[in-house]
Parts: structure tokens; sequence; C-alpha cells
């Protein structure tokens, strides 16, 4: 399971919030926090439930290197005050990686249904097996003063610019 877990998580933060690192971790397939393994956990017994659950739960090992929340005027209305996400990594159940996730504002509160922004960073639409060396690795996000978002990538320097028209 170490392969899959923990959950990669966004917590919200008021005084006093606790998410239990490092005696729980957030299980993203039973949605709950389990007990970890160093604290006497075997993946079947749930964390305390003082601790705080995440907002949002995406699987592990992705990796994720810059959330930027977006407050420019050039994407749809949804995307206003929304949260992008860029991960580095790639997780193994579901293998998904190396792309920029959108989480939604909805009622004041980001919403715990995110999805793929923007994909294929890697130049292969195979990520289980891959055809060669990936291309890119999405490392930051910018948001410009017209309200295009920029992804930039550390294997080759690269910056990306993604507009709405």
């Amino acid at each position: 399971m170490n392969a899959q877990l923990p959950a990669e998580a966004i917590y919200e933060l008021k005084q006093g919030t606790n998410a239990g690192w490092p005696f729980t971790y957030y299980d993203q397939n039973l949605k709950k926090a389990m007990l970890s393994p160093e604290y006497g956990g075997d993946g079947a017994k749930p964390g305390d439930s003082k601790y705080t659950d995440p907002t949002v739960a995406f699987p592990g090992h992705l990796a994720p290197n810059d959330m930027l929340f977006y407050t420019g005027n050039m994407f749809p209305k949804r995307y206003k005050n929304g949260a992008f996400v860029a991960f580095h990594g790639r997780s193994s159940n579901p293998v998904k990686g190396y792309f920029v996730a959108f989480v939604p504002f909805v009622n004041g509160k980001l919403s715990s249904n995110w999805e793929v922004f923007a994909d294929n960073f890697t130049g292969s639409p195979d990520l289980e097996h891959p055809t060669g060396p990936m291309k890119y690795r999405p490392m930051g996000l910018s948001q410009g003063a017209d309200g295009a978002l920029y992804v930039s990538d550390d294997l080759k320097g690269a910056i990306f610019k993604i507009a709405y028209k």
C-alpha cells in the first residue's frame, strides 16, 4: 500500500486544526483517516476522530509542488477562486501524473471533486508503460495580469502559457 498511500491532501486550516500527522494518514480510497503503522496501525485501524479530514484528497505520490487560487477573468466563471495544483509525480492507482488539476470553489469552499485541467506534459499517453523519457514535469504555477495560467517545468526550463478564448 506504500505505493498508493497516503493521500496528497488539501486541508482547510482554522485555529486549532490538527490533521493528525504523524499519528494518522488519510486514505483516499477508504475516505477516512487511518492509524499510521508506526503507531500500531495495520491499514484497518481508523485514526482518532479528533483529527480533521482534508477538504480534498488526491491519489498518493502525485507530488504536488504548487497551488494557485485563480483570481483572473480570462477563464470561464466556474474557475474563479478555484485552485490549480501542479503535480510533479505519478500515482500508481489510478495511474496518473505530471498534470495540472483544478479544484472548484463551491459555496465558499473547495470542492472535493477535482479534475485534470492540463495533461500530457510527459509526451506519453500511457503512463503505465511510457515510450521514452518524460518530456516535461509541471513544477510551478503563476497567473498573468491578463488572467492566463503559466505552468513551469523543471526538466527543460520550459514555461507553458494556458489561455482561454
